[in-house]
């Protein structure tokens, strides 16, 4: 593998030849593009309405429909209670809508063996066994309560043979077909309490180690087997090529740096990093057995969402409180109680349950890793032009005819193992150029677990791209590097390239193209914290504006001129609940937009001409759902984007002064949205979808009043 170019370096380093998109750039890869589909008239609701989180209805889907929506979603976590503390409600709302789901579980979370009862004066025995038996009974209480709103539904538990004759567990839910949680029983601890522990970390740092499994009380699996680094990267490989995901949900493989002291508890991070060193672990384990996964098959591609831990707690609630009652439910349910239970190991993670999910700071927010949407943008003839990353690789959509809302199936082409959040920019002469976040090595140890930003751009206009080249990173420490974000991309006024990234400090670095093609190097803007998740936008004047999301305020970098130095101006706005998104008007006006903290309320921020002093908005629109708002200026009108609580999108269009409503756009949504116009001015919404499809819908403008 090609070095990438390190940081400062002027020179960019080939990381393949060109390649002209085509068809076959990946044989046995392909998706379906939704055109411009009628919305029909879904669900307005004013500004007071809300809409609800995912319910249990899937007690109405026969046994021979279950599963059957078209996606399949593979979630690995480390931990029993990992995917209900961090990927839900998004696990939820994919039971709801009758999606087949796989769940794995690495390890037994069983820790000490302490199944401590809240309020009990007598301290349980210790029994690793026993409690590793009681989460899983706890999961399966919980997925039953999820589907049908039952907590006691009977499961098949059966053993599975893996490949190299190591046994695992494998619960169906009787009579859902299409919802499974397989269980790969490796202890988490080799050592309780005295002496060093080998686990998930130590088996991905050191590939000699040889750990095992533990049989778990009430299992169907019998017998302990050996565990190493490669068994359970071929064990997880295994598995994707049995269930074939199109949505693979992992955990952060590259979380945060932390500060650890008596404002910022350690709790159970690893040192100097913001998560359990189980939940990097996993995820580093999952992208490498995706190296060897070839897709769904029949020519369908897949996606990759990674989310965050204990981040969450670092950062404010990004939840409405309905979708924060629906969370603690379901961890209600798990954690189960001692009282009535008939299952030998115990039935639940006691500790867990009465509402005790609400004092882990986790339980609040749920954040991906890298938030990312499809960029969406007319080429140089007026055609809508898409570009996302499936299975690791670009994706590219163009419309058939311009305005002609019409799309052909997706070209993938050119570099692997990139990681979602591509970027794309139109060169003045017509040239796509984009850039993206790449894994430039997965290796066991820090030099050989890196990652780089990277380029490329077509040859002519709607012509071959070129050879990605690396721009290298802004950390010269590889473990560093590792925690850098996904890049943004605006053009100044020359009409050159500003790349921004979020650093391993939590500030932004930049790097410019010069005239000639070459690139400045990188520069550290200074200033303040920020959560992952940029913005960038170009005003009327050339001038370049990059916003992020900080603890108490959006956060505001831009020039005096253009093509000048970056400075931070205080915006004064309020504390920001997700990543905000920016869009520049004809009159110069910059819009940005952003959920406020705790209330999840969308909220927007006007600075008319780009400059001067920013103005708070209130659209006057109910707070539904959580993420990243999708803005647009349409003339003189802003159009927003939302998910929703459940899963789907909402729309709504609002004029200064006025106020506006949602409407409901019922497709489900994997990742977040975006908006664009076309080479008509009709608005239009896109979003990948949990087959790994790109819907294309318009955005109906009726919802203004």
């Amino acid at each position: 593998m090609t070095r990438a170019a390190s940081a400062g370096d002027d020179h960019l380093t080939a990381l393949d030849p060109p390649v002209s998109p085509s068809r076959t750039g990946h044989p046995g890869r392909r998706t379906v593009v939704g055109g411009l589909l009628a919305l029909g008239a879904a669900a307005c609701s004013p500004g007071s309405g809300s809409d609800k989180p995912s319910k249990p209805d899937r007690a109405d889907v026969s046994a021979d429909q279950d599963g059957h929506s078209g996606a399949r979603v593979m979630q690995v976590v480390a931990h029993p209670d990992d995917d209900l503390y961090f990927m839900n409600p998004e696990l939820a709302q994919s039971i709801a809508a009758n999606d087949q789901l796989i769940s794995v579980y690495l390890n037994c979370g069983e820790t000490g063996g302490v199944n401590k009862v809240p309020g009990s004066r007598t301290a349980p025995k210790a029994d690793v066994a026993a409690y590793a038996g009681a989460r899983r009974q706890g999961l399966r209480q919980a997925y039953a309560y999820m589907a049908t709103g039952k907590a006691k539904g009977p499961w098949k538990t059966e053993a599975l043979t893996l490949p190299d004759g190591t046994q695992v567990e494998l619960d169906t839910l009787d009579g859902h077909p299409g919802l499974q949680l397989v269980f790969l029983g490796i202890r988490q601890h080799t050592s309780y309490g005295s002496g060093p522990s080998q686990g998930l970390p130590e088996l991905w740092a050191d590939p000699s180690i040889v750990t095992s499994t533990l049989v778990s009380t009430g299992s169907p699996v019998r017998d302990s087997h050996k565990v190493t680094r490669d068994s359970v990267i071929a064990a997880l490989a295994h598995l994707l090529d049995r269930y074939r995901p199109t949505l693979v949900r992992t955990m952060d493989p590259d979380p945060d740096m932390q500060v650890h002291d008596a404002a910022h508890r350690a709790h159970h991070d690893q040192p100097g990093y913001s998560d359990h060193p189980d939940h990097t672990a996993t995820a580093l384990f999952t992208l490498a057995a995706l190296d060897r996964y070839q897709g769904p098959g029949q020519g369908r591609p897949y996606s990759v969402i990674s989310y965050r831990g204990y981040y969450n707690e670092r950062w404010p609630q990004n939840l409405p409180e309905e979708l924060v009652r629906a969370k603690a439910d379901v961890l209600n349910v798990y954690g189960g109680s001692p009282d009535g239970c008939d299952f030998a190991a115990g039935c639940g993670d006691y500790d867990v349950g009465k509402d005790r999910s609400y004092g882990t700071g986790w339980l609040q927010r749920t954040s991906a890793r890298r938030p990312a949407a499809p960029a969406l943008h007319l080429d140089g003839e007026g055609r809508l032009t898409a570009f996302a990353v499936l299975g690791g690789r670009p994706a590219l959509w163009r419309e058939n005819a311009k305005g002609g809302g019409t799309w052909p199936e997706p070209v993938l082409f050119g570099a692997d193992r990139l990681l979602p959040g591509l970027s794309a920019s139109l060169t003045r002469d017509g040239r796509w150029q984009l850039f993206a976040q790449r894994i430039a090595s997965l290796g066991p140890s820090p030099s050989q677990n890196t990652r780089e930003i990277v380029t490329t751009e077509q040859r002519t206009a709607n012509g071959p791209f070129g050879a990605w080249s690396g721009l290298g990173n802004p950390e010269r420490d590889p473990d560093h590097g590792r925690r850098v974000g996904a890049p943004v991309v605006a053009r100044d006024g020359d009409g050159q390239a500003v790349v921004f990234v979020r650093t391993w400090s939590k500030g932004i670095a930049m790097r410019r193209q010069q005239s000639e093609g070459r690139w400045s190097a990188w520069r550290d803007l200074g200033g303040a914290e920020v959560q992952e998740g940029l913005t960038a936008v170009t005003d009327a004047l050339g001038r370049v504006h990059v916003l992020a999301s900080g603890h108490d305020t959006v956060h505001h970098w831009t020039q005096d001129e253009p093509g000048g130095t970056f400075a931070l101006s205080p915006t004064g706005l309020p504390a920001p609940a997700d990543p905000p998104t920016a869009t520049a008007g004809p009159d110069g006006t910059l819009t940005v937009a952003f959920r406020e903290a705790r209330t999840s309320r969308p909220l927007l921020g006007r600075l008319p001409g780009g400059e001067g002093t920013w103005r708070i908005e209130h659209p006057g629109l109910s707070a539904r759902g959580y993420g990243p708002l999708a803005v647009l200026a349409h003339g003189d009108e802003i159009l927003l984007a939302a998910r929703n609580n459940n899963g789907t999108t909402s729309t709504a269009t609002w004029r200064p002064g006025g106020k506006a409503r949602w409407t409901t756009v019922p497709h489900p949504v994997a990742g977040t949205q975006v908006l664009a116009s076309d080479a008509q001015n009709r608005p239009v919404l896109a979003h990948l979808s949990p087959d790994a499809t790109l819907r294309i819908s318009p955005a109906s403008k009726e919802s203004k009043r």
